[in-house]
C-alpha cells in the first residue's frame, strides 16, 4: 500500500493553500456560469475538492484501492472516463443544455449531491481503516468484512451521482455503461495482482467476501473465541 502515514508539514500546508484555491475557483466559475443556480454546483465542488485534498494528502490514489500499486492501463482509462463525463456534465449543466433532466430541477441534483457525499464519506471511512493497517497487509477487517472492494463501490457511487448532480442524463447512461465496464475491469485486475501477492490467504477471503455487493450483516458479526475458565488453585 501507499499511503503517507506520517505527518508532512509542507505537503500538508501545499494541500491546505490548493484546497482555498479550487473551492473560490469553483465559487467564481459557476457564479459567472450560471448566477441563477449556483449553489447545488458549488456545493458538489467543494465537497469534491476536501474529498480529493484529502486523498491526496494521505498518497491516496483518488479512483483507485491504493491496496494494488501496479495496476493495467485500464486503469488509465477509468481515470480518463472519470474526469471526462465529469466535465461533459457539468459543461452539459452550464452551457450546452442538450442532454438536460430540467423538469427535474433541483430534486434530481440534491439526491445527486447527497449520493456524492455518501461515495466521499465511504471513501474516508474505508481511507482510515487502510491507515491502521500495516503496509502490504491485506485489508480483511471493518468495512472490508462486507465486500472485496469498498472503495471502488464508493468511486461507483461518485461516478453514478455526478449525472445527477448536473442533471445529464447521457451522462447517466455513460456512467452506468462505460463507467461500470471499467470499474469492474479495474476491480478484476486488481484480484489477480492480489491473488498473486496473498495467494492462499486471498483465495480464502474471496471464498467468504462478497465481491462488490456488501453484506452488511458481516459487518455486524464479531467472532469471538470463548474464554477458557480459570481454575483455582486446590488447597
Amino acid at each position: 500500500m501507499v499511503f503517507i502515514r506520517t505527518f508532512r508539514f509542507g505537503r500538508l500546508i501545499w494541500t491546505l493553500f490548493v484546497t482555498w484555491y479550487f473551492i473560490n475557483f469553483s465559487r467564481n466559475f459557476f457564479s459567472s456560469l450560471v448566477p441563477d443556480a449556483i449553489q447545488i454546483p458549488t456545493i458538489f465542488f467543494i465537497i469534491l475538492v476536501l474529498w480529493m485534498a484529502l486523498e491526496y494528502y494521505f498518497g491516496s490514489p483518488v479512483l483507485q484501492s491504493g491496496i494494488v500499486i501496479n495496476l493495467p492501463p485500464v486503469k488509465h482509462l477509468f481515470a480518463l472516463f472519470f474526469y471526462a463525463n465529469a466535465i461533459f456534465c457539468i459543461a452539459d449543466f452550464s452551457r450546452l443544455h442538450f442532454t438536460q433532466i430540467s423538469f427535474l430541477y433541483p430534486y434530481i441534483n440534491i439526491i445527486g449531491l447527497v449520493l456524492f457525499t455518501i461515495g466521499v464519506l465511504l471513501r474516508y471511512f474505508t481511507l482510515i481503516e487502510l491507515l491502521r493497517l500495516p503496509a502490504n497487509k491485506l485489508p480483511k477487517s471493518g468495512i472490508f468484512q462486507t465486500c472485496r472492494h469498498p472503495r471502488y463501490l464508493a468511486t461507483i457511487i461518485q461516478i453514478i451521482s455526478i449525472p445527477l448532480v448536473f442533471s445529464s442524463y447521457l451522462g447517466l447512461i455513460l456512467s452506468l455503461t462505460i463507467g461500470l465496464f471499467l470499474a469492474y475491469k479495474v476491480m478484476r485486475a486488481e484480484e489477480q495482482s492480489l491473488t498473486k501477492q496473498f495467494k492462499e490467504d486471498y483465495i480464502n477471503y474471496q471464498n467468504n467476501v462478497p465481491f462488490i455487493i456488501p453484506k452488511l450483516s458481516r459487518f455486524a458479526l464479531v467472532k469471538s473465541e470463548p474464554k477458557p475458565k480459570s481454575k483455582k488453585p486446590r488447597q
